[in-house]
Protein backbone atom coordinates (compact mmCIF):
# COMPACT_ATOMS: atom_id res chain seq x y z
CA UNK A 1 0.00 0.00 0.00
CA UNK A 2 1.89 3.27 -0.66
CA UNK A 3 1.93 6.43 1.50
CA UNK A 4 1.53 9.94 1.53
CA UNK A 5 5.62 10.21 2.22
CA UNK A 6 5.66 7.91 -0.80
CA UNK A 7 3.23 10.38 -2.86
CA UNK A 8 5.22 13.78 -2.02
CA UNK A 9 8.20 12.42 -2.85
CA UNK A 10 7.08 11.28 -5.97
CA UNK A 11 5.48 14.61 -6.54
CA UNK A 12 9.11 16.25 -5.98
CA UNK A 13 10.39 13.95 -8.04
CA UNK A 14 8.77 15.47 -11.10
CA UNK A 15 8.89 19.13 -10.01
CA UNK A 16 12.35 18.78 -9.60
CA UNK A 17 13.48 16.56 -12.24
CA UNK A 18 15.79 14.46 -10.25
CA UNK A 19 15.15 11.60 -7.54
CA UNK A 20 18.24 12.92 -5.84
CA UNK A 21 17.16 16.28 -5.07
CA UNK A 22 13.59 14.90 -4.22
CA UNK A 23 15.49 12.63 -2.12
CA UNK A 24 17.65 15.60 -0.55
CA UNK A 25 15.00 17.82 -0.30
CA UNK A 26 12.70 14.75 1.69
CA UNK A 27 15.53 14.02 4.30
CA UNK A 28 15.86 10.70 3.45
CA UNK A 29 18.89 8.89 1.28
CA UNK A 30 18.82 7.82 -2.74
CA UNK A 31 18.37 4.15 -1.88
CA UNK A 32 15.26 5.37 0.08
CA UNK A 33 13.89 7.09 -2.16
CA UNK A 34 14.31 4.88 -5.60
CA UNK A 35 13.01 1.65 -3.21
CA UNK A 36 9.85 3.89 -2.37
CA UNK A 37 9.08 4.77 -6.12
CA UNK A 38 9.99 0.65 -6.80
CA UNK A 39 7.19 -0.10 -4.42
CA UNK A 40 4.63 2.79 -5.73
CA UNK A 41 5.00 1.46 -9.43
CA UNK A 42 4.74 -2.02 -7.97
CA UNK A 43 1.74 -1.16 -6.25
CA UNK A 44 0.11 0.47 -8.97
CA UNK A 45 1.82 -1.81 -11.70
CA UNK A 46 3.28 0.29 -14.09
CA UNK A 47 6.17 2.45 -14.70
CA UNK A 48 6.02 6.17 -13.53
CA UNK A 49 9.47 7.40 -13.69
CA UNK A 50 11.77 7.11 -16.73
CA UNK A 51 15.50 7.60 -15.90
CA UNK A 52 17.42 9.77 -18.25
CA UNK A 53 21.22 11.31 -18.57
CA UNK A 54 19.47 14.47 -17.42
CA UNK A 55 17.52 13.32 -14.30
CA UNK A 56 13.48 12.21 -14.30
CA UNK A 57 10.38 12.77 -15.91
CA UNK A 58 7.14 11.14 -15.57
CA UNK A 59 5.73 8.43 -18.06
CA UNK A 60 1.42 9.16 -18.83
CA UNK A 61 1.09 7.12 -16.19
CA UNK A 62 3.37 8.97 -14.10
CA UNK A 63 1.43 12.70 -14.90
CA UNK A 64 -1.43 11.00 -14.27
CA UNK A 65 -1.06 10.48 -10.76
CA UNK A 66 0.78 13.21 -10.20
CA UNK A 67 -2.46 15.26 -10.60
CA UNK A 68 -4.54 12.96 -8.39
CA UNK A 69 -1.71 13.29 -5.42
CA UNK A 70 -1.50 16.85 -5.74
CA UNK A 71 -5.46 16.99 -5.20
CA UNK A 72 -4.98 14.10 -1.91
CA UNK A 73 -2.43 15.92 -0.61
CA UNK A 74 -4.20 19.06 -0.82
CA UNK A 75 -7.23 17.30 0.76
CA UNK A 76 -5.01 16.13 3.12
CA UNK A 77 -3.94 19.26 3.90
CA UNK A 78 -7.07 20.46 4.55
CA UNK A 79 -8.13 18.20 6.94
CA UNK A 80 -5.13 18.32 9.54
CA UNK A 81 -5.63 21.85 9.39
CA UNK A 82 -9.46 21.48 10.15
CA UNK A 83 -8.89 19.01 12.82
CA UNK A 84 -5.81 20.36 14.09
CA UNK A 85 -8.84 23.62 15.23
CA UNK A 86 -10.38 21.71 17.39
CA UNK A 87 -7.47 20.32 19.19
CA UNK A 88 -6.79 24.17 20.00
CA UNK A 89 -10.16 24.23 21.12
CA UNK A 90 -12.22 25.10 18.64
CA UNK A 91 -16.19 23.95 18.88
CA UNK A 92 -16.79 24.44 15.07
CA UNK A 93 -15.55 25.74 11.42
CA UNK A 94 -17.30 27.77 9.47
CA UNK A 95 -16.80 27.85 5.31
CA UNK A 96 -17.88 31.07 4.09
CA UNK A 97 -18.18 31.39 0.62
CA UNK A 98 -18.92 35.54 -0.56
CA UNK A 99 -19.21 37.71 -3.67
CA UNK A 100 -16.59 40.48 -4.45
CA UNK A 101 -19.39 43.42 -3.51
CA UNK A 102 -20.16 41.71 0.31
CA UNK A 103 -16.52 41.40 0.93
CA UNK A 104 -15.47 45.15 -0.54
CA UNK A 105 -18.19 46.65 1.74
CA UNK A 106 -19.19 45.62 5.62
CA UNK A 107 -18.60 41.93 5.33
CA UNK A 108 -15.16 41.87 6.88
CA UNK A 109 -16.19 43.68 9.87
CA UNK A 110 -19.08 41.69 10.54
CA UNK A 111 -16.99 38.72 10.33
CA UNK A 112 -14.54 39.96 12.47
CA UNK A 113 -16.91 41.59 15.09
CA UNK A 114 -18.84 37.51 14.93
CA UNK A 115 -14.91 36.28 15.30
CA UNK A 116 -14.60 38.18 18.11
CA UNK A 117 -17.85 37.21 19.84
CA UNK A 118 -17.70 33.13 19.09
CA UNK A 119 -13.82 32.95 19.14
CA UNK A 120 -13.95 28.92 19.35
CA UNK A 121 -15.53 29.07 15.97
CA UNK A 122 -13.39 29.41 13.13
CA UNK A 123 -14.28 30.87 9.91
CA UNK A 124 -12.68 29.95 6.68
CA UNK A 125 -13.64 32.71 3.75
CA UNK A 126 -13.65 32.14 -0.02
CA UNK A 127 -14.85 34.56 -2.48
CA UNK A 128 -16.74 33.46 -6.08
CA UNK A 129 -19.73 35.01 -8.09
CA UNK A 130 -23.40 34.56 -6.44
CA UNK A 131 -24.61 32.46 -8.86
CA UNK A 132 -21.35 29.79 -8.03
CA UNK A 133 -22.18 30.35 -4.26
CA UNK A 134 -25.46 28.73 -4.44
CA UNK A 135 -24.40 26.41 -6.23
CA UNK A 136 -21.59 25.73 -3.57
CA UNK A 137 -24.20 25.70 -1.02
CA UNK A 138 -26.50 23.60 -2.46
CA UNK A 139 -23.33 20.64 -2.90
CA UNK A 140 -21.86 20.94 0.77
CA UNK A 141 -19.22 22.26 -0.33
CA UNK A 142 -19.75 25.79 1.92
CA UNK A 143 -21.99 26.44 4.78
CA UNK A 144 -22.87 30.24 4.61
CA UNK A 145 -23.02 32.16 1.35
CA UNK A 146 -23.39 36.08 0.70
CA UNK A 147 -24.56 36.24 -2.29
CA UNK A 148 -26.68 39.12 -4.11
CA UNK A 149 -30.06 37.40 -4.82
CA UNK A 150 -33.52 37.23 -2.72
CA UNK A 151 -34.12 33.97 -4.33
CA UNK A 152 -32.03 31.06 -3.96
CA UNK A 153 -32.25 27.50 -5.19
CA UNK A 154 -34.65 24.36 -3.99
CA UNK A 155 -33.46 23.53 -0.24
CA UNK A 156 -31.43 27.00 0.73
CA UNK A 157 -32.93 29.78 3.03
CA UNK A 158 -32.12 33.11 2.18
CA UNK A 159 -32.74 35.71 4.90
CA UNK A 160 -31.48 39.74 3.90
CA UNK A 161 -28.45 40.71 4.98
CA UNK A 162 -27.66 44.45 3.79
CA UNK A 163 -28.60 47.08 0.92
CA UNK A 164 -26.47 46.78 -2.46
CA UNK A 165 -27.74 49.65 -4.02
CA UNK A 166 -26.40 49.73 -7.93
CA UNK A 167 -25.24 53.29 -9.10
CA UNK A 168 -23.62 55.57 -12.12
CA UNK A 169 -19.85 56.36 -11.29
CA UNK A 170 -18.75 59.42 -13.27
CA UNK A 171 -15.74 61.66 -12.66
CA UNK A 172 -16.42 64.64 -11.22
CA UNK A 173 -16.65 66.80 -14.30
CA UNK A 174 -18.54 64.44 -16.28
CA UNK A 175 -21.21 65.63 -18.22
CA UNK A 176 -24.28 63.75 -16.36
CA UNK A 177 -25.74 65.99 -14.24
CA UNK A 178 -27.92 66.01 -10.72
CA UNK A 179 -28.47 62.97 -8.52
CA UNK A 180 -30.65 60.72 -10.25
CA UNK A 181 -30.74 59.27 -13.53
CA UNK A 182 -32.76 56.77 -15.60
CA UNK A 183 -30.07 54.18 -17.34
CA UNK A 184 -31.87 54.48 -20.17
CA UNK A 185 -30.15 57.59 -20.40
CA UNK A 186 -26.84 55.85 -20.11
CA UNK A 187 -26.92 53.64 -23.42
CA UNK A 188 -25.47 56.42 -25.35
CA UNK A 189 -22.16 56.93 -23.43
CA UNK A 190 -19.24 54.93 -23.28
CA UNK A 191 -19.30 52.31 -20.44
CA UNK A 192 -16.18 50.87 -18.23
CA UNK A 193 -17.80 47.34 -16.98
CA UNK A 194 -16.94 43.96 -14.94
CA UNK A 195 -15.92 41.26 -16.92
CA UNK A 196 -19.19 38.74 -19.00
CA UNK A 197 -19.26 36.77 -16.14
CA UNK A 198 -20.26 39.25 -13.22
CA UNK A 199 -24.03 39.16 -12.14
CA UNK A 200 -24.20 42.91 -12.34
CA UNK A 201 -22.89 42.97 -16.47
CA UNK A 202 -25.53 40.08 -17.12
CA UNK A 203 -28.06 42.35 -15.39
CA UNK A 204 -27.01 45.69 -17.19
CA UNK A 205 -26.95 43.54 -20.42
CA UNK A 206 -30.56 42.38 -20.24
CA UNK A 207 -32.18 45.46 -18.67
CA UNK A 208 -30.15 47.12 -22.21
CA UNK A 209 -32.11 44.25 -24.16
CA UNK A 210 -35.28 44.97 -22.45
CA UNK A 211 -34.75 48.64 -23.89
CA UNK A 212 -34.22 47.35 -27.36
CA UNK A 213 -30.71 48.23 -27.27
CA UNK A 214 -27.22 46.93 -26.60
CA UNK A 215 -24.55 47.90 -24.16
CA UNK A 216 -21.00 50.43 -25.43
CA UNK A 217 -18.46 48.44 -23.22
CA UNK A 218 -15.23 50.54 -23.60
CA UNK A 219 -13.04 48.31 -21.92
CA UNK A 220 -13.76 44.92 -19.36
CA UNK A 221 -12.19 44.08 -16.00
CA UNK A 222 -12.12 42.18 -13.38
CA UNK A 223 -12.00 44.44 -10.50
CA UNK A 224 -13.78 47.53 -8.83
CA UNK A 225 -10.60 48.90 -8.10
CA UNK A 226 -9.38 48.82 -12.22
CA UNK A 227 -13.12 49.97 -13.17
CA UNK A 228 -13.00 52.86 -10.97
CA UNK A 229 -9.46 53.61 -12.24
CA UNK A 230 -10.35 53.99 -15.93
CA UNK A 231 -13.49 55.69 -14.63
CA UNK A 232 -11.63 58.21 -13.21
CA UNK A 233 -9.37 58.82 -16.26
CA UNK A 234 -12.19 59.24 -18.85
CA UNK A 235 -12.40 56.32 -20.09
CA UNK A 236 -16.48 55.55 -19.37
CA UNK A 237 -18.49 55.55 -17.23
CA UNK A 238 -19.86 53.14 -14.73
CA UNK A 239 -22.84 51.22 -13.10
CA UNK A 240 -21.55 50.05 -9.92
CA UNK A 241 -22.40 48.79 -6.00
CA UNK A 242 -22.30 51.83 -4.66
CA UNK A 243 -20.85 50.36 -1.27
CA UNK A 244 -18.31 48.46 -2.83
CA UNK A 245 -16.47 51.43 -4.50
CA UNK A 246 -17.29 54.43 -1.78
CA UNK A 247 -13.78 54.13 -0.85
CA UNK A 248 -12.35 54.98 -4.05
CA UNK A 249 -14.93 57.86 -4.66
CA UNK A 250 -13.05 60.80 -2.52
CA UNK A 251 -9.26 59.55 -3.56
CA UNK A 252 -10.22 59.52 -7.60
CA UNK A 253 -12.33 62.44 -7.74
CA UNK A 254 -15.70 60.32 -8.38
CA UNK A 255 -19.09 61.27 -8.34
CA UNK A 256 -22.16 58.86 -7.52
CA UNK A 257 -25.68 59.17 -9.42
CA UNK A 258 -28.61 57.31 -8.06
CA UNK A 259 -30.45 54.86 -10.85
CA UNK A 260 -34.09 55.41 -10.74
CA UNK A 261 -34.54 52.21 -12.09
CA UNK A 262 -36.16 49.59 -9.21
CA UNK A 263 -33.33 46.87 -9.86
CA UNK A 264 -31.09 49.48 -8.70
CA UNK A 265 -32.04 48.43 -5.48
CA UNK A 266 -30.90 45.55 -4.97
CA UNK A 267 -30.69 43.19 -1.43
CA UNK A 268 -27.86 41.38 -0.38
CA UNK A 269 -28.67 37.99 1.08
CA UNK A 270 -27.24 35.37 3.89
CA UNK A 271 -27.87 31.73 2.55
CA UNK A 272 -27.27 28.20 4.25
CA UNK A 273 -28.75 25.02 3.50
CA UNK A 274 -31.72 24.01 4.73
CA UNK A 275 -32.00 21.36 7.23
CA UNK A 276 -30.12 20.29 10.02
CA UNK A 277 -27.35 22.49 9.76
CA UNK A 278 -24.86 22.93 11.90
CA UNK A 279 -24.68 25.08 14.82
CA UNK A 280 -21.91 26.88 14.28
CA UNK A 281 -23.10 27.72 10.99
CA UNK A 282 -26.61 28.53 12.42
CA UNK A 283 -25.22 31.31 14.75
CA UNK A 284 -23.04 33.12 11.80
CA UNK A 285 -26.72 33.07 9.88
CA UNK A 286 -28.49 34.63 12.74
CA UNK A 287 -25.79 36.94 13.27
CA UNK A 288 -25.64 38.42 9.65
CA UNK A 289 -28.84 38.08 9.44
CA UNK A 290 -29.52 40.61 12.57
CA UNK A 291 -27.35 43.10 10.30
CA UNK A 292 -30.38 43.68 8.09
CA UNK A 293 -32.10 47.29 8.30
CA UNK A 294 -35.58 47.25 9.24
CA UNK A 295 -37.11 47.90 6.43
CA UNK A 296 -35.29 44.71 4.24
CA UNK A 297 -36.86 42.56 6.68
CA UNK A 298 -40.63 44.37 7.38
CA UNK A 299 -43.26 42.69 5.77
CA UNK A 300 -44.33 44.71 2.55
CA UNK A 301 -47.92 46.07 2.50
CA UNK A 302 -50.58 44.29 1.23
Amino acid sequence: MFDLTSLALFLRAVEMGSLSKAAQQSHMSLSTASRRIALLEHHFRVGLLNRTSAGVEPTPAGEALARHATELLLKTDAIYSELSDYTKGSVGRVRVFANISAISQDLPDHLRAFSQRYQDIKLHISELRSTDILQALREGRADIGVVTSQSGMKGIRLAPYCADRISVVVPEDHVLQGEQIAFAALLDHDIVGLDDKAEVTRMLVKEAALLGKTIRFRVQVQSFEAMCRLIAVGQGIGVLPEGAVRLFREPMRLRFIRLTDPWAERVMSVGMREGAAPLPARKLFDYLSSMAPAVLVAPSSP
